[in-house]
């Protein structure tokens, strides 16, 4: 019998054994030790005293933090999906490594984690000068807690540092298509083909960019008017031994769980699909291809842009879709809660923060309706 993750385990004469690191030698292995106890829980302590004994954060001071962070990165590959074990790579790689990589993981400390941040923010960038934006820094700093708190578990360390809260800056106002421009770009799109038409149903779904190149034929129930999102689709670092490729393509599940969720079209965007759906022989056939091959979100983001172009509209992201579908939604008065759900958000506040951006037009208009109710 044994206890999962502790290295707890009942020996046959009877005995509890409590293995734990005690420390690594010159080439990083770990050298274990072993305490024996009459109870599960006699044998728990004594190791819980042993990992606080002076000794163990001797016996770790060869242990650096890319080390920690590498063994880390193990023990997570077949518990996440592959895009964000790539992602965990990449920030390990090129932020951690080269600036506290070498850092004994017993001195990381609350006033380390600062200046470490500090740098991000003002010097952070590896292939530009300047620094890293807000959002990634916190990213960074929430691996790096979950290194330490793995290597607190496995023994390297007897307690996990504080860690700082970086301060939020003011967010940059993002862009969304006037109403104007809206109209020309769905007159443009609407009675195209498939592959233009995906920039017409953004417009109406929100739907991300990986998204709409991973939706197949049979996502779409014309008869209940719902799109059903279940994958999505992008390109991430090759780490594959075999493959001479450095990066490669992968479908796979969104990543959080509100992210699955079923859309409601609207009556005449499902007859526009039923008309179109007559002309695809095979219903797992991706949406804007009409056939078993992909567009990759690169590929069609270039195909946008040229679409973007022939409308003669101005200079917007893919994802500017998505701000401009939130906010039109907002304008019809959609509460957040709904929105929130169909934009796939974990958290309401995301959804208001981040997405809607009420026009001063709108906001009259509420103003005028409040006069005007009494």
């Amino acid at each position: 019998m044994s206890r999962k993750g502790e290295n707890i385990t009942k020996r046959k004469d009877g005995r509890w054994e409590a293995r734990y690191i005690k420390g690594r030698d010159l080439n990083g292995k770990a050298v274990y030790g072993y305490l024996y106890a009459h109870s599960y829980a006699e044998a728990r302590e004594k190791k819980r005293i042993a990992l606080q004994e002076p000794h163990q954060s001797i016996a770790c001071r060869n242990s650096s933090v890319y080390m920690v962070a590498s063994e880390f990165l193990e023990s997570k590959q077949r518990n996440v999906k592959e895009s964000t074990f790539v992602h965990y790579s990449q920030i390990i790689e090129q932020y951690i490594k080269p600036i506290i990589g070498e850092t004994k993981i017993s001195a990381i400390s609350s006033a380390t984690l600062e200046k470490y941040a500090t740098h991000l923010l003002s010097n952070g960038k590896t292939k530009s000068t300047g620094g890293l934006s807000n959002k990634t820094v916190k990213e960074i700093l929430a691996l790096l807690k979950q290194i330490m708190t793995y290597a607190c578990m496995k023994g390297y360390i007897s307690k996990i540092p504080l860690f700082i809260s970086v301060p939020n800056i003011s967010r940059k106002n993002i862009k969304i298509l006037t109403h104007e421009e809206q109209n020309v770009l769905e007159k443009y799109t609407i009675d195209s083909d498939d592959k233009k038409y995906g920039i017409y149903l953004c417009l109406y779904t929100g739907l991300r960019l990986g998204e709409l190149c991973a939706l197949r034929w049979s996502d779409i129930n014309t008869a209940n008017q719902t799109i059903s999102v279940s994958h999505t689709i992008q390109r991430i670092e090759d780490y594959s031994q075999t493959s001479g490729k450095k990066t490669k393509i992968v479908i796979d599940s969104p990543k959080t769980e509100s992210s699955h969720r079923d859309i409601p079209i609207p009556s005449d965007i499902a007859k526009n699909l039923i008309e179109r759906k007559q002309n695809i022989y095979d219903e797992n056939s991706f949406f804007l291809s009409g056939t078993n091959k992909y567009i990759e979100p690169r590929t069609y983001y270039k195909y946008y842009k040229r679409c973007e172009k022939d409308c003669g509209i101005g200079n917007y992201t893919f994802h500017t879709l998505r701000h401009t579908f939130a906010t039109r939604c907002i304008e019809c008065g959609f509460d957040a809660k709904s929105l929130s759900e169909i934009l796939g958000h974990a958290d309401v506040k995301i959804t208001m923060d981040r997405y809607v951006h009420p026009s001063m037009e709108l906001k009259r208009k509420y103003v005028e309706n409040l006069y005007n109710s009494f």
